[in-house]
């Protein structure tokens, strides 16, 4: 090729085969620190405030909006008030990312970021076809019986499946990442975490089999894992799924068996403290960890790595975000602190690792760019140790670390709260700042305080003033 190349230029261009080559070797170089640089995400300001949330849909109802003229009224209102905002639609039909697609000009025209959000989407994707049954997730009963897991009166997705996941960023994209091309500044994962079919509460743990972990795609990955880990028991490889009594074998369909070391804790109590609750060990540390490795891995990273594909040219991409409510994103095992005990406000747990969220993992993953903390209030709910330990776990996988402390959805906060979330905001320096609800912001909402909106917005002014 270069000698034809050199032939063609002749001897006058006095190119040989070795200057080409190093030519085209130079050009490669070039080309490629080019691809590089328009790949170049764009990074948030130091104080970015993003706020939940703007919904849409084909007509004005359920809480959104659907016309350019409704999104005029809320921007035009917000813009300069705010960096970013939460914006998802309530279904996925033509006629509802048309009306989405109008409304993110809108939000463009008055320079309001907008971040893509993954919430309920798994309860929105009828608009992508019906699921096929291979595709579905199983949960299982307290008796060891394992079945097929419904939400809403419809098959659940099992998201844990590669293959149904492949199957779904196909049609995602196809329907919604490129329609919205160029409209997006991020995705925005919002509290993902492995569907759970059972009522919870604060203090009480999260059942494995209310988990949907259970389809046969699953324990054909966690039949490899046990392999390639060797997950041994007695001196055999694991090849079923563990249940914690006996008894509950029979139920199993010869899916299930018995392995020791389940231990997590029924209940948890004010004033203990973390570092000493029992944790599962043996095969069932091996199950907590393989699931937090496919929920990460299969659904968090695979489609963060499909938003970031589609946007790879868009100048203005900051990324993906993941935002975690603390007592069902931080792992209790994960937790280092000694001083770090369960608070008798709201009696919170740590239960990231009860609900397939490995929230270490989650901060090695390349294809996450920021990682929020979402608290509910008060801070007297020893919130400020949970964002201790979010923050040294983000931080950890160079990570930019997001808080939310102005969680306010249906109330005013006092006065004396909001001083002191911002007491706590100096302290621990998120560079990104999320609140919620986007009304309370707005003067004819019910809940908008003008004293509160004032108090903010000095503080938040003086907090960006101290991170510069």
């Amino acid at each position: 090729m270069f000698r034809f190349i050199a032939k063609k230029f002749g001897t006058r261009a006095k190119i040989g085969q070795q200057y080409f080559a190093s030519f085209l070797l130079v050009l490669l170089v070039l080309v490629s620190l080019t691809a590089s640089a328009v790949a170049q995400k764009k990074q948030i300001r130091k104080g970015y405030l993003l706020v939940q949330q703007v919904a849409t849909y084909n007509a004005s109802k359920y809480g959104a909006i659907s016309t350019p003229e409704e999104a005029e009224k809320i921007f035009a209102a917000i813009a300069g008030k705010l960096d970013g905002v939460e914006f998802n639609t309530l279904y996925y039909a033509d006629q509802d990312i048309a009306a989405h697609r109008a409304i993110a000009k809108v939000a463009q025209k008055h320079g309001v970021d907008l971040w893509a959000s993954t919430f309920k989407l798994l309860e929105r994707n009828g608009a992508f076809g019906s699921i096929s049954p291979e595709y579905q997730a199983y949960v299982m009963n307290a008796n060891g019986e394992i079945i097929p897991a419904m939400l809403n009166n419809r098959p659940l997705f099992d998201i844990l499946n590669p293959d149904a996941v492949t199957w779904f960023i196909g049609v995602y994209k196809q329907k919604y990442l490129i329609p919205c091309k160029g409209l997006f500044n991020g995705l925005f994962f919002n509290e993902d975490v492995i569907p759970y079919l059972a009522k919870w509460n604060n203090d009480t743990r999260y059942d494995y089999w209310n988990n949907a972990t259970y389809s046969p795609a699953v324990l054909k990955l966690w039949r490899q894992y046990c392999i390639d880990n060797k997950i041994q028991i007695q001196g055999r490889i694991v090849d079923k799924f563990p249940v914690h009594k006996p008894d509950l074998v029979a139920n199993g369909s010869g899916k299930t068996a018995y392995y020791p070391g389940y231990n997590v804790p029924e209940k948890i109590f004010p004033g203990q403290r973390f570092i000493d609750l029992p944790r599962a060990s043996g095969v069932w540390k091996s199950w907590y960890d393989f699931i937090g490795k496919v929920f990460v891995d299969n659904w968090i990273g695979r489609m963060a790595q499909a938003a970031n594909e589609v946007n790879q040219d868009n100048p203005n991409w900051y990324g993906v975000a993941y935002f975690g409510l603390h007592h069902w994103s931080l792992p209790y095992e994960e937790i280092q602190a000694s001083n770090f005990t369960v608070p008798a406000k709201n009696r919170w747990g740590a239960w990231g690792r009860q609900r397939g969220l490995d929230l270490a993992k989650l901060s090695q993953l390349p294809e996450v760019d920021i990682i929020i903390c979402e608290t509910y209030p008060p801070i007297a709910g020893n919130l400020e140790l949970f964002i201790r330990e979010y923050k040294r776990i983000a931080v950890s996988g160079n990570k930019v670390f997001g808080l939310m402390l102005h969680r306010d959805d249906s109330w005013v906060p006092p006065m004396t709260e909001e001083e002191l979330r911002w007491v706590v905001m100096q302290r621990y320096l998120p560079q990104l700042i999320a609140r919620y609800p986007l009304k309370n912001m707005l003067p004819r909402e019910k809940n908008y305080s003008a004293s509160i909106e004032q108090y903010f917005n000095s503080q938040l002014a003086q907090y960006r003033a101290r991170l510069k």
